[in-house]
């Protein structure tokens, strides 16, 4: 049974938060240091961001203008890889201002409500006590609101310790609305906390949310109803949903790791029709599924109550509804206007095609998958179903005693199983299954940019992901060498932490690829085995200790080249690429780095050269090819 399933259903919500928190409540530390690391591991997780991503922006402190962190979802970051996908064109961008209130520092509806005016005030300019980081936000934020489309969005998210009250929610409520006066229909108000993660798990336990849904609704089977509901009834079910939960994209997050509509482009056409057609929806769309662990249907009243409901198809036909709607009904306003009361009376008239599924897991993770088989949901939002990833969990944990997290909040859920369950396996390192995929793809494959700037080529479902399985099968051996490249890269201070030099923080995944890329090349001289499970196998066979010497000529080698193409003043420096832009973010992103092509003649012309030198002596010394030739010709 995986390592994921023992646990999942023996600790409570208390026992996980308390192993997730333990980091902010055990030694010496500041009450805003408290915060600011409560917040930086909260919206990682949330949102699935790595700590060197260039969009995560750290503000919080002195002059933070109400803002503790700040990051960008741009629309290319989970792209389809299939290019001629209709749903994947046009996606909205997104930015996350973040509050941090952390313990004592939430006091509920008048925190919301003073500082959530506070960071609005930032936003139109009205704030000049900000810190030179937060101006340097305020003007990006300024850019984007020139730019901004109908698809994009200013959401500001307060992160808390515990789950917000309904008076809370409503307070959120309130802010939405002095925002959108002041800034416009783009921005919107969330709030994220321990209860999201714990509940984006892969089989959390479940929480005892019911709630009533009018409809006429038919029934062809025990397990299933199938009806209409009117696009009014349908806001209302998720308006009090959102007001009983306090995070409406929740309601797609059942076996769905996260939900898209927010993220992907507002279908125009159903928009449209919701607006000038709303009686006419039924006839031109395809209808939502809703998986439920029971119903009971009030014949009298045609009401059916849903038990833990979650939409698993029709995110985007709901979210739209959602958007459409909120617009129209909660804009305010005292007074009769025809227009609207004859919209009103025929968005009554308009239904949405309803399937209601009465499930357990297994079954709705099938009901999930059929049910979007034609749509734009990738195999991404399965990453903790698929079978090759259960599979590497349970293979790392028994080959290597590596704790293999595959979904968010998994490793706190793990160390809390395993202090409440003494006796059970106690894994003291872990690994994040997705991070590796992209380290292996950037070091084994040459796709450092990619690897570095976007998500979807490397999930199920990704052309270099599928690569992976299909052409060049990954295996744990693969995810062990890729983990021992990543400890040994950060022990040369290559991520957002580093505090050598400015060079190592965005270059991670580049000197993977370099590592890679000057080990390969001795193969292939030497005349051994390049493919990636020879490049694997004798990677691994350096990692021994007595190939101690070889190893560290090869780390130092990739160490070299990377440091010499950011330097300013060298020959082959990056920032001499005829090519380059100025915008060194979008270049170490680029596809085009580690391929050969003009675009990156100097960074090719520099790594051919330490190729060069790697196979030269000194002094009659052995040359770092020999050493490492040497190494792995003793298996």
């Amino acid at each position: 049974m995986p390592i994921v399933e023992e646990k999942q259903n023996d600790i409570t919500f208390e026992q996980f938060s308390e192993e997730w928190l333990r980091e902010f409540t055990e030694g010496e530390m500041s009450s805003f240091e408290k915060g600011r690391r409560f917040a930086h591991k909260l919206v990682t997780q949330w949102l699935g961001v790595n700590d060197d991503d260039p969009d995560l922006v750290l503000c919080d402190g002195s002059g933070d203008g109400g803002i503790d962190i700040a990051y960008l979802r741009r629309s290319n970051v989970d792209d389809a890889s299939n290019e001629d996908d209709e749903q994947s064109e046009d996606d909205g961008d997104i930015w996350y201002l973040v509050q941090s209130k952390y313990g004592s520092s939430f006091q509920g509806h008048g925190t919301i409500i003073n500082e959530g005016r506070k960071t609005i005030s930032t936003i139109v300019g009205e704030n000049n006590r900000i810190s030179e980081v937060t101006k340097n936000l305020l003007e990006r934020l300024n850019t984007f609101k020139q730019q901004a489309s109908e698809r994009d969005r200013i959401v500001l998210v307060f992160a808390t310790h515990k789950a917000m009250s309904e008076s809370d929610r409503q307070a959120l409520d309130d802010l939405r609305t002095i925002g959108r006066k002041h800034i416009g229909i783009l921005f919107d108000v969330e709030d994220v906390s321990l209860a999201t993660i714990w509940e984006a798990r892969e089989d959390p336990t479940p929480q005892p949310l019911s709630l009533p849904l009018k409809g006429n609704f038919v029934d062809p089977s025990s397990g299933l109803r199938v009806g209409t509901i009117s696009l009014i009834d349908l806001y209302e079910f998720l308006k009090a949903y959102r007001s009983k939960t306090g995070n409406l994209d929740q309601i797609y997050e059942k076996n769905v790791r996260q939900f898209l509509g927010g993220r992907r482009k507002i279908n125009k056409g159903i928009a449209a029709t919701v607006q000038s057609e709303p009686e006419l929806f039924g006839l031109y769309n395809n209808g939502i599924t809703i998986v439920v662990s029971d119903f009971q249907v009030n014949e009298k009243n045609g009401t059916c109550t849903l038990y833990a409901p979650y939409i698993v198809n029709g995110c985007q036909t709901t979210k739209t509804i959602w958007e459409v709607l909120q617009q129209k009904l909660e804009a305010g306003g005292t007074g009769d206007s025809t227009e609207m009361h004859d919209w009103h009376t025929q968005a009554k008239r308009g239904v949405v095609v309803t399937k209601i599924v009465k499930g357990d897991s297994a079954r709705i993770i099938d009901i999930t998958r059929y049910t979007n088989s034609q749509n734009a949901v990738r195999e991404q939002d399965f990453l903790a179903l698929r079978r090759d990833f259960r599979s590497w969990s349970e293979e790392m944990a028994d080959s290597y005693g590596i704790f293999l997290e595959i979904q968010r909040g998994g490793w706190d859920s793990q160390r809390a199983y395993q202090k409440y369950h003494p006796d059970s396996r106690q894994f003291k390192e872990h690994a994040n299954a997705f991070d590796l995929i992209k380290i292996y793809a950037a070091g084994w494959l040459a796709e450092p940019g990619p690897a570095f700037g976007r998500n979807a080529p490397f999930l199920p479902g990704g052309v270099v992901f599928e690569k992976m399985v299909d052409e060049a099968p990954i295996g744990v051996n693969d995810l062990w060498a890729a983990y021992q490249l990543k400890l040994l890269a950060d022990q040369f201070k290559f991520g957002r932490g580093s505090d050598v030099q400015l060079s190592r923080r965005q270059t991670r995944f580049l000197y993977y690829f370099v590592v890679m890329e000057i080990l390969r090349d001795v193969l292939i001289k030497e005349g051994r085995n390049s493919s990636v499970q020879g490049v694997t196998n004798t990677f691994l066979t350096l990692l021994r200790e007595e190939n101690h010497e070889a190893l560290q000529s090869l780390l130092q080698a990739g160490i070299q080249v990377v440091d010499e193409y950011m330097r300013q003043d060298s020959e082959y420096s990056l920032f001499k690429e005829n090519a380059f832009d100025g915008d060194l973010n979008r270049w170490l992103k680029s596809k085009d780095l580690g391929k050969d092509g003009d675009k990156t003649y100097l960074f090719n012309s520099l790594l051919a050269t330490h190729k060069h030198f790697f196979g030269r002596s000194i002094s009659g010394q052995s040359s770092p090819r020999e050493l490492v030739n040497q190494a792995i010709s003793n298996p």
